[in-house]
């Protein structure tokens, strides 16, 4: 069997009335040489037949034999890919027409010390369709000091060669968040990045991500921040996560917590103007409003 170009890989659980829109943007790519791994983490709902419905011979169905998590998921795709590039597209997410076929004729025409190629994304409500934001690319090259600041990549816009997997490892199960982050700091280690300007995918924004879950999230973070010396090391680094954690669980109902955070963020780099500047724009993004109503609506 000839191997496709691209490997997409959607995850999935108990989201089969998402599930559809993410398979059939994939499937109106302009670019038609792939593969689509939908791994299934052991729904309970009628994700089966939702997939069986369509009819598609790129369409590989794996279901898991138990409920593994998000990182065992996508690290369980990314072992089946056959495609010499990666794409990755959660369940609740879309994509444009145009995203690979841009990424993929970007990415052939670099060097292999490139990785990845990504691009940009809306935020979109899932209550009502409205475009809440968007994010357009910035940073290419060595982007590993940047990392270190922000996760400035939406993880529906990259394709990764897939040899990058087999130097720095898969997914990082014991992460309960970052993950993504986790990933794309250890592959900016060892390649470079690139962007296409366009935007190419559609984040949407609701109530049942893990960023929501403040139970997950700031464990998950914390164990990210301890696993990345780079971090932890660097007091100017280290206040820009702690202060965004302390404004999160500040907004999210957790005040003791939340100035914890913060008066230990200012307190070790008291004149780190970058951390101010970056918490006004987590306070002022619109997306960070949907989050913290949908925080409260799933707190109550």
């Amino acid at each position: 069997m000839v191997k496709p170009t691209v490997s997409v890989v959607i995850p999935t659980y108990n989201r089969s009335n998402l599930l559809k829109r993410a398979i059939e943007s994939v499937l109106s790519q302009e670019f038609e040489d792939f593969e689509l791994i939908v791994v299934d983490d052991a729904s309970s709902d009628n994700t089966p037949e939702v997939v069986e419905s369509i009819e598609d011979g790129r369409i590989r169905y794996v279901r898991l034999k138990r409920n593994s998590g998000g990182p065992v998921t996508r690290n369980t795709g990314i072992k089946k890919a056959r495609g010499k590039f990666i794409a990755l597209l959660d369940d609740d997410d879309e994509w444009l027409p145009n995203r690979l076929e841009t990424q993929v004729r970007k990415l052939e025409d670099l060097g292999r010390e490139f990785g990845v190629v990504y691009g940009g994304f809306y935020y979109v409500s899932q209550r009502d369709g409205r475009i809440l934001g968007k994010r357009l690319p910035k940073y290419r090259g060595d982007v590993y000091e940047r990392l270190l600041r922000e996760n400035f990549i939406g993880s529906p816009t990259l394709l990764i060669r897939r040899e990058c997997f087999k130097r720095t490892g898969l997914f990082d199960p014991k992460l309960t968040s970052s993950q993504d982050w986790d990933m794309w700091l250890r592959i900016a280690k060892h390649y470079k990045f690139e962007y296409v300007s366009e935007i190419v995918a559609k984040y949407y924004v609701h109530g049942r991500q893990i960023s929501f879950n403040m139970g997950k999230y700031i464990p998950g973070r914390e164990r990210f921040i301890r696993k990345h010396h780079d971090i932890w090391r660097n007091p100017e680094v280290l206040s820009i996560h702690l202060s965004q954690m302390g404004l999160l669980l500040l907004l999210s109902g957790h005040p003791e917590k939340g100035l914890k955070y913060l008066i230990h963020s200012i307190a070790m780099a008291p004149f780190n103007l970058e951390n101010y500047r970056k918490l006004m724009e987590l306070a002022s993004d619109s997306r960070s409003l949907e989050y913290i109503k949908k925080i409260l609506h799933f707190n109550r």
